[in-house]
């Protein structure tokens, strides 16, 4: 199925602890969400890189058994996405194999969410405006996936009961935006192949 900008409201970026370490690489340790300087790795294999823009919204989904969810919520930083022929920071990572394989990879200023405060896969499920979503119809597509812009409406309520709006709208999230809709309604090809989620 072809993907174009109009279909997206945010880009989803998964991890998956089995290839690299989040809760020991990047979790909050603290009480409170913090506003930093994140970054991830895309799929060469997937089509939908290519439309990426600076200024798109961006979660970061961790997938696996523990505190399965999102973790991350941002804005992309980058001039779309980045070419990594080292791949992806090894400092923490479980595969250095997959870990070491070239990839793209894109930049973004997000709030990373605290143990307390990070959306649960299981919520995600009961909330009947996500519960539909990519991520929980075909878990496995490479990086990126992306939500719609009414599923986005939904993840952003869900996140400003937690950390209040304010927090958002330091990395450009607040009910109805969605720049990722607005730029241009290029398509991707829609020929994604199985890749890597790290």
């Amino acid at each position: 199925m072809a993907v174009s900008r109009s279909d997206v409201g945010c880009w989803i970026v998964k991890c998956n602890p089995s290839v690299w370490d989040w809760f020991g690489g990047r979790a909050v340790t603290g009480p409170d969400p913090q506003v930093c300087e994140s970054n991830w790795s895309m799929s060469p294999a997937s089509a939908r890189p290519a439309l990426v823009r600076r200024g798109d919204l961006i979660a970061l989904w961790v997938t696996g058994p523990k505190n399965p969810g999102v973790h991350e919520i941002g804005v992309v930083t980058s001039d779309g996405v980045l070419d990594w022929p080292d791949g992806f920071d090894a400092e923490h990572a479980v595969d250095l194999e997959k870990i070491a394989a070239p990839c793209l990879g894109v930049e973004f200023t997000a709030v990373r969410l605290t143990p307390t405060t990070y959306v649960p896969r299981s919520e995600i499920l009961a909330a009947p405006g996500l519960a539909r979503c990519e991520q929980i119809r075909a878990p496995r597509m490479p990086n990126p996936g992306y939500l719609t812009p009414d599923e986005t409406a939904a993840l952003t309520d869900l996140v400003a009961a937690r950390v209040g709006a304010a927090v958002l709208t330091q990395v450009g999230w607040g009910r109805g935006q969605c720049p990722a809709t607005t730029s241009d309604s290029s398509t991707s090809t829609g020929s994604f192949a199985p890749g890597r989620n790290r």
